[in-house]
């Protein structure tokens, strides 16, 4: 285990399991004590448990990150337990956009869902957190976004309008928070090995009539590295742009798809 985050506090949504999780274990791993957020409860326990298993502390909130009243509890235990300390903010927590439908024949209620989970699972918890942040004056700020917030895609409008809205917050965010020296970056994935990439294959293999593995060879193909990334892949691009390393950079995207946007 590095030192590199030793004495920081972190909170990262989504972090009981996916690229949550593994955000908070490599940020643990780096010597910061973690409060996790996210609407399983059974998941975060796992979570803070193997993150005190690598000598961390980690404390867990409960909440849905679109009502408010919810994410005002993540604010409540930075001050009860981290005495108003955060160091890196990561907003993993997201809404799949499942809807593969064109625009005409969208499920406006189901792409409402998406664009508050994305935009306001995002925002909100930010919202309630800048106070700390700019009160130390310091801050990292890490948003997951994704390589649909950069480039369109039929039938995915949900996902892309909420992405591309995330990715316009972070730059918002970058320019209203520089003076108070706090970087705002995110990270975009693309496909993303996990339950929920399988879970994408099988629908869109089904959708097409063709079978998992003739897709998912497709996909690999259209990648410059010919492989897809995985969780770890992601957490350490978070982590580079949580560090010090990454002192100057504010109001980017980090790209981690294997080489799919080239």
């Amino acid at each position: 285990m590095n030192a590199e985050f030793q004495g920081q506090v972190a909170v990262v949504t989504g972090g009981g399991r996916g690229i949550g999780k593994a955000v908070a274990l490599a940020l643990a791993r780096a010597g910061a004590d973690l409060l996790i957020v996210g609407r399983d409860q059974a998941a975060l326990t796992e979570t803070c448990a193997e993150i005190h298993a690598i000598g961390r502390r980690a404390v867990s909130v409960a909440a849905d990150l679109t009502v408010l009243a919810q994410v005002e509890r993540i604010a409540d235990g930075i001050r009860a337990d981290f005495a108003g300390r955060v160091d890196v903010i990561v907003t993993s927590a997201g809404q799949r956009d499942h809807d593969n439908k064109p625009v005409d024949e969208l499920d406006l209620a189901r792409f409402d869902q998406v664009m508050h989970g994305n935009l306001h699972g995002t925002l909100l918890p930010l919202r309630a957190l800048l106070p700390f942040m700019k009160e130390r004056r310091q801050g990292k700020i890490v948003a997951i976004s994704g390589v649909f917030g950069l480039k369109g895609r039929p039938r995915h409008a949900g996902g892309c309008t909420s992405k591309w809205a995330v990715e316009g917050l972070m730059r918002v965010l970058a320019l209203e928070l520089g003076p108070f020296n706090i970087n705002v970056n995110a990270v975009c994935p693309g496909y993303v090995e996990g339950p929920r990439a399988t879970a994408g294959m099988a629908r869109a293999a089904a959708q097409r009539g063709v079978d998992v593995q003739t897709l998912r060879a497709e996909l690999e193909q259209a990648v410059a590295l010919r492989r897809l990334s995985t969780d770890e892949d992601v957490a350490n691009a978070v982590l580079f742009l949580a560090s010090e390393r990454a002192r100057n950079i504010t109001g980017q995207d980090l790209v981690v798809d294997g080489g799919w946007m080239l």
